[in-house]
């Protein structure tokens, strides 16, 4: 297995790479990939790559991890990401068949290296849950006073009344 780290990057050379399978093992600091500074720790990238003479398939596994701020708490969380991708990289488009578009891309048979940078990008920000929780039971924060119910308990006393429903409610009584 090639362990790599490279600042210009993440590049493989496939200009007179043998067929077969590759293993290769990145480390990229977020900067380099173009991650914003919340992403705490290196990105680590497995890929697995099998060239033949009409494709290169590649095969990644990702893993960083981030800090991001809770939904519900608003409390700083360190949350671990790991996500997996395939590409195709084929040198005539209509050899495509039945490979799924988004797995997809046309090289040319002079290509020399595939660029992985934007695509390492791209994957580690879609792991990204689109609801950030510090947890999954997380209790929030008190609508009245703000007082974080995960760590303390506020004296506000919640009025039935007070429910964002009650409008709807009423009508479902009717």
């Amino acid at each position: 297995m090639n362990a790599k780290k490279r600042p210009d990057g993440i590049k493989i050379r496939i200009s007179g790479l043998s067929n077969g399978l590759h293993d290769y093992h990145f480390s990229a600091e977020p900067s380099e990939i173009g991650l914003e500074p919340n992403f705490a720790t290196p990105v680590e990238i497995d890929v697995v790559l099998d060239k033949s003479t009409r494709q290169v398939y590649l095969k990644a596994s990702l893993s960083t991890s981030g800090k991001f701020i809770c939904d519900r708490c608003t409390d700083e969380f360190e949350l671990a990401l790991a996500t997996k991708y395939n590409v195709f990289y084929l040198y005539d488009e209509g050899s495509a068949g039945s490979i799924p578009p988004e797995e997809v891309q046309v090289i040319t048979p002079d290509t020399v290296h595939l660029e992985l940078s934007e695509d390492v990008r791209q994957f580690v920000l879609l792991s990204v849950p689109l609801k950030l929780l510090c947890r999954e039971e997380c209790k929030g924060l008190c609508p009245r006073c703000g007082a974080n119910w995960n760590t303390a308990h506020c004296n506000c006393k919640q009025d039935a009344s007070d429910s964002p429903w009650q409008s709807l409610e009423k009508l479902l009584k009717n």
